[in-house]
């Protein structure tokens, strides 16, 4: 049978091509797709060493999954090379996780330790536009029994990160020089979803806007932000 493999970031860098078609026998597993297109792409090494995410059309799957004449198999490596963290399982368990390492790979910081906290999963991305989710926990709460708005500012704030990296793409970082929120109602414990999308792209800066809801939809902050746009790439030498 013929199954269409996709790979991504770090996977597609070094074997040369983002999408193969694979022949595998009736019955074979992501397992046995993952070992084939080790040994074909001579990217095995890279495999066994990074833990590798897989998702059959478009759903996340176990290594033990069954496929099918033409499923479309994606392989995903995680945000940076390395091992693989609590954070970093979480985190890529979100929707649109595929959809963000598309556009930004591995050429992002590994999520931080606080990613966690927030139970921050992408849900979806696209140039200059992304969504997050996050859970709102007891630990968030003021004594007033609400989020506290520090807690709102960081996931509105973590939102309009990864879009603009969406829009400049790899080999970049995006220092926030001015953040500006609006607290609209109370938030509780709960799931929040942020959305934020480039503005304006200048040559130095980047404008954003970024809005927060809760799990029925109504918006509980907003945010506007200027961050500076920094190129990781060294100056070439003269």
């Amino acid at each position: 049978m013929l199954v269409k493999v996709r790979l991504f970031a770090m996977l597609r860098e070094t074997a040369g091509t983002g999408s193969l078609e694979l022949a595998l026998q009736d019955g074979a597993t992501v397992q046995d797709a993952l070992d084939a297109v080790g040994r074909e792409q001579g990217i095995e090494e890279l495999i066994v060493r990074m833990p590798v995410v897989a998702a059959v059309n478009r759903e996340y799957v176990p290594e033990e999954q069954v496929l099918s004449e033409g499923d479309e198999l994606a392989l995903i490596p995680p945000v940076s090379g390395g091992e693989s963290g609590p954070d970093l399982a979480e985190f890529r368990t979100g929707e649109g996780y595929e959809q963000f390492m598309e556009l930004v790979g591995n050429h992002v910081p590994r999520p931080p330790a606080y990613a966690k906290l927030l139970g921050a999963r992408p849900l979806h991305a696209e140039p200059g536009h992304v969504r997050f989710e996050f859970m709102a926990s007891e630990q968030f709460l003021n004594p007033a029994g609400v989020v506290q708005g520090g807690f709102l500012a960081v996931m509105l704030d973590e939102t309009m990160g990864p879009a603009a990296l969406s829009e400049l793409g790899p080999g970049f970082m995006v220092p926030t020089l001015e953040l500006k929120v609006n607290f609209l109602r109370p938030a509780r414990t709960g799931r929040l979803v942020a959305d934020a999308r480039v503005v304006h792209r200048g040559k130095s800066v980047v404008f954003l806007e970024s809005s927060l809801s809760d799990d029925e939809g109504s918006l509980v902050a907003t945010a506007t932000a200027t961050a500076r746009i920094v190129s990781l790439q060294k100056p070439a030498e003269r």
